[in-house]
């Protein structure tokens, strides 16, 4: 069998799932999360040929997002309304926002307009310096992906409210700072084949220079990048329509399975240097701190962003870990804050009715794929849920279920999941100051009434 019919092959079945699954958009996908996007691809020139033979972009009008099915966490921050997702995808307007400023619009910020759009790609790894255009981008190689994005901070509830760690600082996500969707991006393979990579390569940096106070970035190691220079890449599309503003419109950085942070929205600079970059996002945030996390060694010859080498205090988070989430919301007694519109009031416990209940739940396990979900009820017997397609591997969530014969009273309910390298949720996780990337098995309390 050629590579046409395995690719024919793989379409069909994921066609075939997703029809059965009912994910409810209205065209089907071309292509597998794996599957190379027919997209026309522009010849290999420099891009100064590229953009002066390219038309001027057409005027588009920038949509701003509906927030009114968010959780409101603050000026800048909407978390998702875990118990109320449903879908596979999840729809643009239930997906979380995290931003360190207010979003960076094309109305303030006239070089996001995709008519002015400009990213400059240099560094001493690469062998030219390139600038690429929106249209540029657009008639370079695609791909899509089906990949989920979370916060570093989703769960940090849990070092409050089951670990009691009152240190831990942060806001209070609860479970819903996690979406999936379909990217549709340039691959890193495709930039370093007009840029032209060196051997001495060791990071790269994705940067906005429109964000905020002009300090929002991130490194990735390019070990990490060679590992799936097909995966990591520049995005335009989120569901099949362009970015909106507060998903990093015109363009955003993609790092699949990474926390959001490293997937820098409103990119303007991608460099790539023999040495590392120090930046806000990995020194005075973004980062593990605690007596379990030592700190991170640098080099003189390193390149420092708007920091010191003070500000180094511990290790940047990447890859985020295996969690699952009941589509129940977590009781809040300790936490320092609650949202404003939680639905449950400080203490309150979420209500059933006693019978047979079916329980659902989301699990991802961003590296390898989930393998399994197990639950217990009052600490008996751990038993396997039933996982519900589709289920894509790496990089993305499953959707789960299982029966409960409910009887009145107070019930906890607890979750996890394992990948498919095995790793399975922990009870607890050590502390970090900032509360990242907590994946302890969750305990849903819940009180059934007759």
């Amino acid at each position: 069998m050629n590579r046409t019919e395995i690719e024919r092959e793989e379409r069909a079945l994921v066609e075939k799932v997703l029809k059965r699954e009912d994910v409810g958009r209205r065209r089907m996908f071309e292509v597998a999360a794996w599957s190379v996007v027919g997209a026309a691809a522009a010849s290999a020139l420099p891009a100064s040929s590229a953009a002066a033979q390219a038309p001027a972009a057409p005027a588009r009008r920038i949509l701003q997002k509906d927030d009114s099915r968010l959780l409101n966490m603050g000026a800048t921050v909407r978390s998702g309304q875990y118990w109320n997702f449903k879908t596979w995808i999840t729809p643009v307007e239930e997906f979380y926002v995290r931003n360190h400023y207010p979003t960076p619009t094309a109305d303030q910020k006239p070089e996001l307009d995709p008519r002015n759009w400009k990213l400059r790609i240099h560094g001493n790894a690469l062998e030219r310096e390139l600038t690429l255009s929106y249209e540029d981008l657009l008639k370079l190689p695609s791909r899509t992906l089906f990949a989920t994005m979370e916060c570093h901070g989703n769960c940090r509830t849990l070092f409050w409210e089951q670990q009691d760690m009152k240190d831990v600082s942060g806001g209070n996500w609860v479970m819903g700072a996690i979406g999936l969707a379909e990217w549709e991006y340039v691959p890193l393979s495709e930039i370093f084949a007009l840029a032209g990579l060196k051997p001495t390569a060791k990071a790269l940096l994705f940067w906005s220079g429109v964000d905020g106070g002009g300090d929002i970035g991130r490194p990735v190691p390019m070990r990490e990048v060679l590992s799936r220079p097909d995966d990591i890449g520049l995005a335009f599309k989120m569901n099949g329509n362009p970015l909106l503003p507060d998903h990093g419109a015109p363009v955003r950085a993609l790092v699949p399975g990474w926390g959001g942070a490293a997937s820098i929205k409103w990119l303007t600079e991608l460099k790539v240097a023999d040495h590392d970059f120090w930046v806000r996002l990995n020194t005075k945030g973004e980062v593990f701190v605690g007596p379990d996390y030592p700190r991170p060694s640098f080099s003189p010859n390193d390149e420092f962003r708007n920091v010191t080498p003070d500000d180094i205090k511990g290790p940047m988070v990447e890859w985020m870990p295996v969690k699952s989430t009941l589509t129940v919301p977590l009781v809040i007694e300790k936490s320092p804050s609650l949202p404003v519109n939680y639905p449950l009031k400080r203490g309150e416990l979420p209500i059933l009715a006693a019978g047979r209940q079916t329980m659902r739940g989301y699990a991802w396990g961003p590296q390898f794929g989930v393998r399994k979900v197990e639950y217990r009820i009052d600490g008996g017997p751990w038993r396997e849920a039933h996982i519900r397609q589709p289920n894509l591997g790496r990089y993305t969530w499953v959707r789960f279920d299982f029966p409960w014969d409910a009887t009145p009273g107070e019930h906890v309910i607890e979750t996890r999941a394992t990948d498919n390298a095995g790793n399975t949720q922990p009870a607890s996780v050590p502390f970090n100051l900032y509360g990242m990337a907590n994946n302890a098995i969750p305990k849903f309390r819940i009180r059934v009434v007759a």
